[in-house]
């Protein structure tokens, strides 16, 4: 968590300070950083057995969960506002910008699921469930606190670098409640990952259909 506070604090200033393209680069370079730092750090001191093992049902749990999510997500934005307005970029020509592969496919589809899934899910959530059964001696008080702790610290992250509406909040999280829970109930990291994913994924692949027409 310190390593992931002092990412956010750089991040911020970086934002903040210097402003523009450079500073959301600088900014999004600190907070991955922080992240990853985290993951190594963990990850060299030890690791769950089956955390890292791969199961076609996976695949499965992140392709219909990712989806599902999608859908609930725009379900929300209706209650929330009445209607629902398909994606764009936002250019006047109709065509993606330049800098679109970067930070409109794997900045949020592959390395932003990544980064958030191992740190929130694989180092963070292990160590509250891991805590707390020590404490209790029962598995399902670990696993809750694991899953609402590791949710509010996801939305909270996200609430720091952003302004969200209600229905954004409840779909964020509805994601960590998801992805956490998939992680406490398999003991695997990769239907998380493949759920975030895909969850940003079909948004990104909504954004390309509705900027150029296709």
């Amino acid at each position: 968590m310190l390593l992931l506070g002092a990412g956010i604090l750089l991040a911020t200033l970086a934002d903040r300070l210097l402003g523009g393209t450079l500073g959301s680069a600088l900014s999004l370079a600190a907070l991955w950083g922080g992240m990853l730092a985290a993951i190594i750090l963990a990850f060299a001191r030890s690791r769950p057995r089956m955390l890292l093992r791969f199961h076609p049902f996976d695949l499965l749990y992140g392709i219909v969960l990712g989806v599902i999510l999608r859908f609930t997500q725009g379900f929300l934005e209706i209650a929330g506002t009445g209607t629902a307005v398909w994606p764009t970029a936002g250019t006047i020509d109709g065509s993606l910008p330049a800098s679109f592969w970067f930070d409109g496919v794997l900045a949020p589809v592959v390395i932003a699921p990544l980064l958030e899934e191992f740190f929130f899910r694989a180092v963070l959530l292990v160590a509250i469930f891991t805590a707390v059964r020590r404490m209790t001696d029962s598995r399902s008080w670990a696993g809750f606190a694991a899953i609402a702790v590791t949710t509010v610290l996801f939305i909270g992250l996200h609430l720091v670098f952003d302004i969200y509406t209600w229905w954004s909040v409840a779909t964020l999280g509805l994601v960590g409640l998801v992805c956490a829970g998939l992680v406490v109930a398999t003991s695997r990291i990769w239907g998380a990952v493949l759920t975030h994913i895909v969850f940003n994924g079909v948004a990104v692949g909504m954004l390309v259909v509705g900027t150029v027409g296709v």
